[in-house]
């Protein structure tokens, strides 16, 4: 049938098309054409010679949109191309099937029709709602419960540039639903929630996501969904909202989708009695459709029906009539024809009849092929390059913004993590949860199927954890099943044990949630929306201060909890873990520290190592590389502790004492002999300013080999040394090596006996070993314990201390020197320098022990003022004072800490760094340096003294501070 050339300019008068050339094939936007959609801001020219290539019955056969299932196979297949290549129908909406299935069911039905199909697809949460290896995105609450618009929009883009892939043309979707009823059983989830503000701008956003890629958009249900009990896939619902409610309420997103060019709007099976008396449904209602939706909003796009096999229709109208009424009623797409064959015959007789004019026909065809050309035909060469990395952060932010906190009685952040800890998965997999929690405290972890599972099993050992994290896992968002948490859970956390402080996770369906009661006797809850991996490790760090919750709830679950309540939290005071698109920067900004690290591994300057880089309080950076030895046997990871040696010096003497000037115990100001006159009395040692002592200017020689004294033919005495704990031989030195208690002493007379210089800037370790009993003296308590109590413990600083192998296996911690001049075997597991080895392993100077996060997490405090989870270590003023400089320009010294040299190149620290940075080096291959005016936080550890201590490759190839230079240009 052809179209005469009035008609066809009737037909683009009708479709507000006056204003473009058809020879035009890409528009601006400009104000005549704001509010229409995208697809209709091309040129009309492709479409309307296609329209007047058909028959009357082949344009109403292109408003058919069918299911097709590829993992029904093939004799499905087989009815499918019997209804493209027969009955000529326009479309098909791609239901279960995997990546492959799909595209090759597509491609062989497209190659059946003349004119290109228009697929479609369920897409809500990408294409992984119906293609099974797809990847899922965010549900649509959760991303308005996170309300990060930039990464809707982000998430939006990667959907679309998926479909493209598939060969899908158009997404149903944003649902723009307002959710105001929270026993509404088919949308919930599915919206982005009750503010009618949030679901327009998230909906808008959704929108112009897709269609950056040209995927046809559409917005759904029509005239809104979100205030039904009542499920349309098995009933008719009825809105019993008035007219002024619904414009004022649920039409304001779909106000703003058509300004932002939305493709399509679909129509709910809905009663509403406001808008239309007769008790139609809204799908087959012409005074909704043509009335309402076309002259009063002014939509232009595609209308297209709910499917119309579900029950709201069936259970009122035969299957044909359902399709004439919805084709006569004003929708442009007919999903779900049933009887397509009868029902086209059925419409071209109602055009015989005159029910519906043959130019109304035209008007839903052209329309159709228009969205077809802008989708399928059109070459967009203008379509972003979209980066992997913002994408997969645009998720990240999304999860860890929608966690809410509804409830927490000052236990977010943990303060102090150092007591017994359990984790409770219950439902399903934790493992992302134990993981992040790993790098913040010591827990145990168990896991039950049920709720009543856990209690029966585990109830009498609840009461022996001071802190219980206990994780509700659902497999399923659904309604149904009390929304498949684990049986029992209200009835468990009723059950929580009075002395132990109470952390819930709820990962699954917020609607769950519909009082407080069941967290009375819990001092902590967060709702997460749903259950990922990344939200699981956000929900960790959240608990643990690594960063601060503020979001709202964007619905209201009771009257408990409203829309938009939520708890903020106290700021981040612990490192938190994350990408560095965080940061707005590449992770191939980091390349060159691996190329650095490898080059160093090749050269054997260290056989491993572990590199940690944090700016803002975020790490970055984190990874491990090469094995514990030359061998290859054992691996560097996360957890590998090392030797940090000198590192000592500022993490546990230099901290100590700034505890005690912190409680009015010490002073720099003060002398040797002010806190150790016993020791020190009649010597020259008795008036070194502690000042001097701390930046090395105090004229102390640099070092003293001490063992040199204690061997006899080169080996340890027997009088000093035994190979078993014996008598009063008790101190730990090495492997079966064990020396006189209290030999400090003796290494104290042995320092006092040795002259002083001229006071100049020298390097010493031998003022720490008076550091050591000052601290010892001052708390009474031994250094080692001293320090783990005050800070490593309750800050979560799992590896860091003395004596590892008290609470780590061998292997996971890397060996040092190949000892042949005085332990006579292979350092591993105990302290590398000689002078700490000889005083039971803790020395002011040398002794701790960590792995390159926990060190981090040291060096956070410090850049946080003090402040880590929570709670304060160390006042402010105390820290300016000790990192600052205190001799400048003749000697670059803190306080204990290392600074960058004062001019010209060298020193420990690379150029870049300011001069008000920090940090120290270690004589094992190590490194931590902390940056407060660029908030730059950067460790390194390796055992570059394995085997040998001769070996200083590491130094000459300067890999510290090239690693460091790095870092700058990437983050500065």
């Amino acid at each position: 049938m052809k179209l005469a050339p009035i008609l066809i300019s009737l037909i683009i008068l009708s479709s507000g098309l006056m204003s473009w050339s058809i020879n035009q094939e890409d528009e601006p936007k400009t104000p005549s054409s704001i509010g229409l959609p995208a697809y209709m801001r091309l040129s009309p020219q492709w479409a309307l010679e296609k329209l007047e290539s058909l028959t009357l019955e082949e344009k109403i056969a292109q408003s058919f949109m069918v299911e097709v299932t590829p993992r029904k196979g093939e004799d499905h297949l087989k009815i499918i191309d019997s209804l493209v290549s027969v009955h000529k129908i326009g479309g098909i909406i791609t239901f279960q099937g995997t990546k492959d299935e799909t595209k090759t069911a597509l491609n062989r039905l497209q190659q059946k029709s003349s004119i290109p199909l228009l697929v479609g697809i369920d897409g809500e949460w990408g294409s992984n709602m119906r293609i099974s290896d797809s990847p899922r995105f965010p549900f649509q609450l959760t991303m308005g419960a996170a309300n990060q618009l930039e990464s809707t929009n982000l998430v939006a883009q990667a959907m679309a540039k998926e479909m493209n892939e598939l060969g899908i043309h158009m997404n149903f979707s944003p649902v723009v639903d307002v959710n105001t009823n929270p026993q509404n059983p088919v949308i919930g989830f599915r919206s982005f929630g009750e503010n009618p503000l949030l679901v327009a701008n998230h909906a808008r956003e959704m929108i112009k996501g897709m269609q950056e890629f040209d995927v046809l958009t559409c917005m759904k249900h029509f005239p809104g969904h979100g205030d039904t009990d009542v499920d349309s896939h098995k009933d008719l619902p009825t809105v019993n909202k008035s007219k002024t409610e619904l414009n004022r309420v649920d039409w304001l997103p779909y106000k703003q989708g058509r300004l932002a060019g939305a493709s399509a709007i679909m129509m709910g099976h809905l009663n509403v009695p406001a808008l239309d008396a007769s008790g139609l449904p809204s799908s087959l209602s012409p005074t909704t459709i043509k009335e309402i939706l076309r002259k009063e909003l002014k939509f232009e796009g595609l209308v297209i029906s709910d499917a119309l096999n579900m029950g709201a229709l069936t259970k009122r109208y035969g299957d044909v009539d359902i399709v004439k009424r919805a084709y006569l009623a004003g929708n442009d797409i007919l999903l779900y024809p049933s009887k397509v064959k009868e029902s086209i015959a059925a419409i071209v007789k109602a055009v015989e009849k005159g029910e519906i004019s043959e130019a109304e026909v035209n008007e839903k065809t052209l329309r159709i092929l228009r969205a077809k050309f802008y989708a399928i035909v059109h070459i967009n060469n203008k379509k972003p390059v979209l980066s992997p990395e913002k994408v997969e952060f645009a998720q990240l932010n999304i999860y860890e913004k929608a966690l809410t906190v509804i409830k927490n009685d000052s236990a977010i952040p943990v303060k102090d993590v150092s007591g017994r800890n359990l984790i409770l998965n219950i439902g399903g997999n934790g493992s992302a949860f134990n993981k992040a929690a790993s790098f913040y405290t010591n827990a145990d972890t168990l896991s039950a199927k049920t709720a009543k599972d856990a209690y029966a099993i585990y109830k009498f050992a609840f009461k022996n954890y001071d802190n219980i994290y206990l994780n509700l896992i659902a497999p399923s968002v659904l309604p149904r099943n009390n929304f498949s948490y684990p049986e029992g859970w209200q009835e468990l956390l009723r059950e929580m044990p009075e002395n132990s402080k109470v952390y819930v996770s709820i990962f699954g369906n917020p609607y769950a949630v519909d009082d407080s009661y069941a967290f009375e006797k819990v001092q902590a809850v967060i709702l997460a929306f749903q259950n990922t991996e990344s939200g699981q490790n956000r929900a960790a760090q959240l608990i643990f201060g690594g960063f601060q919750a503020n979001s709202v709830l964007p619905i209201t679950l009771s009257a408990d909890y409203q829309e938009g309540f939520g708890i903020v939290t106290p700021k981040a005071s612990r490192l938190k873990f994350t990408v560095p698109m965080e940061l707005g920067v590449s992770a191939s900004a980091f390349n060159q520290i691996d190329s650095i690290v490898y080059r160093g591994m090749k050269e054997k300057a260290y056989p491993g190592c572990q590199v940690v880089v944090a700016k803002d309080g975020k790490v970055v950076y984190q990874k491990s590389f090469g094995h514990q030895t030359y061998d290859n046997k054992i691996a560097v990871d996360d957890r590998t502790i090392y030797d940090i040696a000198s590192i000592t010096k500022v993490a546990a003497s230099t901290a100590s004492l700034m505890y005690l000037q912190d409680h009015k115990e010490f002073s720099l100001d003060s002398t040797l002999g002010d806190f150790l006159g016993e020791v020190t009395r009649a010597t020259a040692y008795e008036n070194i300013n502690l000042r001097d002592m701390m930046t090395h200017q105090a004229g102390l020689i640099p070092w003293v080999p001490f063992y040199t004294q204690t061997l006899v033919n080169g080996y340890p005495d027997t009088l000093l040394y035994s190979t078993a704990p014996f008598s009063n031989k008790n101190s730990v030195v090495a492997d079966h090596l064990y020396m006189r208690d209290n030999y400090e002493d003796d290494i104290l007379k042995v320092i006092l006996s040795k002259p002083l210089r001229a006071k100049s800037y020298k390097y010493s370790d031998l003022g720490y070993y008076f550091v050591k009993k000052i601290v010892e003296k001052s708390t009474g308590m031994p250094m080692n314990e001293f320090v783990n109590n005050t800070f490593y413990a309750p800050m979560g600083l799992t590896t860091m201390g003395y004596h590892p192998l008290e609470r780590f296996e061998l292997n996971q911690i890397a060996p040092t020197e190949l000892d042949t001049y005085y332990r006579h075997q292979l350092v591993h597991g105990y302290v590398h320098d000689m002078g700490a080895a000889m005083t039971n392993g803790v020395g002011g100077h040398a002794g701790l022990f960590s792995n390159a996060t926990d060190l981090a997490g040291f060096m956070q405090m410090l850049l946080n003022k003090g402040d880590y989870g929570g709670h304060n270590y160390l006042s402010k003023e105390t820290i300016e004072e000790y990192t600052g400089c205190q001799f400048c320009p003749r000697n670059r010294r803190g306080a204990g800490f290392d600074k960058p040299v004062n001019s010209g190149t060298g020193g420990p620290a690379a150029e870049a760094v300011s001069k008000s940075s920090f940090g120290h080096s270690g004589f094992t291959g190590t490194l931590a340096w902390a940056d407060p005016e660029y908030n730059i936080n950067y460790v390194f550890l390796s055992n570059r003294v394995y085997p040998s201590a001769e070996n200083w490759k590491l130094v000459k190839m300067d890999i510290r501070t090239e690693i460091q230079r790095v870092i700058y240009e990437a983050l500065k």
